[in-house]
């Protein structure tokens, strides 16, 4: 059985271990996949074995809303799930770091095998900046990698385009994690509220200076001005992504949140094989459709749609008789170099029916407090 761990950190697991399930995290990663796929058929259809530098091709709608908007959330997310896979890892092992570079090492090589037919995938680029940059910054308070997080994101940003952003939005979400502001969502409706105008009106801000044709300065705090890659851009994505995320965690309070948590979070308890199966998906269906330019944005909308639909409604039913989706279960077996129980036991299955969010005495009664 796993050991006694604190208060703060059961209400921080994210898993159906001894801990209460964070939904809306899960919720928000079934989100960003939404958005990361309308990107993913452009780069990998459309754009495929084109010289860099395409994003100036996109529908300009596409630029505006979905461009450089979704992939922080996503990789905001995955440092949170960082942060919290080792403090539960702590309580299993003495070297809880060494199973983490284990884990990072695994998805380095599910990445490098995805790169095969997905150039740019963003897998192998989490998995080294997980190894490079976060299991560094793991020795590391909250405050200390918060401060840690904002340098590398500001650095990051300037220096490289695309995803040069990638190790400040990881330790940003590490960072969170340490401050256990996952765990709070669900009670600070306020100072989401207050996030939510304020990054709101920095996006729109944007988007009117944008579509105005106003000449936006460029803004480079290291190689000063027309040197390396301009600051404001990427902020302004991510300050939109964050945006998104804030105005979906006020509509779970509304009630709209039980139909949206039904539909995303199945999704996003099963992001990594839902990425990696969306990638077949459209590669296979974009043809057939006649996919092969930026002016076929209806039909890039429908495929999206229709893969979200499919999976959406496959994640539902898989997770009704297995614990974890089959990526995330070899995952977890490969991380932990033991086999994981993958189907559902009766009384746990049972247990999450009469409540979702209490799953640990029922767990640890058969053996299932896995981590």
């Amino acid at each position: 059985m796993t050991p006694s761990r604190p208060a703060s950190d059961l209400a921080a697991a994210d898993v159906s271990t001894g801990g209460r399930r964070i939904h809306a995290l899960d919720t928000l990663r079934g989100f960003a996949l939404c958005g990361i796929l309308i990107i993913n058929i452009y780069q990998q259809v459309v754009f495929r074995g084109a010289a860099a530098g395409t994003a100036s091709q996109l529908p300009e709608a596409v630029q505006l809303l979905f461009h450089q908007r979704f992939y922080p959330i996503f990789s905001i997310l995955f440092g949170i799930g960082f942060g919290i896979f080792l403090r539960r890892a702590a309580t299993r092992t003495d070297r809880p770091r060494l199973v983490l570079a284990r884990r990072l090492g695994v998805l380095l090589l599910i990445g490098v095998v995805h790169f095969v037919v997905h150039p740019g995938e963003a897998l192998t680029a989490y998995a080294l900046a997980g190894l490079l940059f976060l299991l560094p910054l793991s020795y590391l308070g909250g405050r200390a990698a918060l401060v840690v997080a904002v340098l590398l994101l500001l650095a990051g940003a300037q220096v490289v385009n695309g995803f040069g952003p990638i190790p400040g939005l990881l330790a940003l979400g590490y960072a969170l994690a340490m401050l256990e502001v996952p765990a709070a969502l669900e009670r600070r409706t306020g100072r989401v509220a207050v996030a939510f105008v304020g990054l709101t009106a920095l996006s729109v801000g944007w988007i009117v200076l944008r579509l105005r044709g106003t000449e936006v300065p460029f803004v480079n705090l290291i190689g000063g001005p027309g040197g390396g890659v301009s600051l404001l851009p990427p902020l302004a994505g991510i300050a939109t992504g964050l945006a998104y995320c804030c105005g979906l965690l006020l509509l779970l309070r509304t009630p709209l949140g039980p139909a949206l948590t039904a539909v995303l979070a199945p999704m996003g308890r099963m992001a990594l094989t839902n990425y990696l199966s969306a990638t077949v998906l459209f590669l296979l269906a974009a043809g057939p459709l006649g996919i092969d330019s930026t002016g076929d944005l209806p039909r890039i909308v429908g495929l999206s749609i229709g893969i979200l639909i499919v999976q959406a409604v496959w994640s539902t039913l898989w997770l009704r008789s297995f614990r974890y989706g089959p990526a995330e279960w070899a995952w977890r077996c490969l991380t932990w170099w033991r086999r994981a129980p993958l189907v559902e036991n009766g009384e746990v299955a049972s247990a999450r029916k009469q409540d979702p969010d209490h799953l640990g005495e029922a767990a640890c009664r058969v053996g299932s407090c896995t981590g």
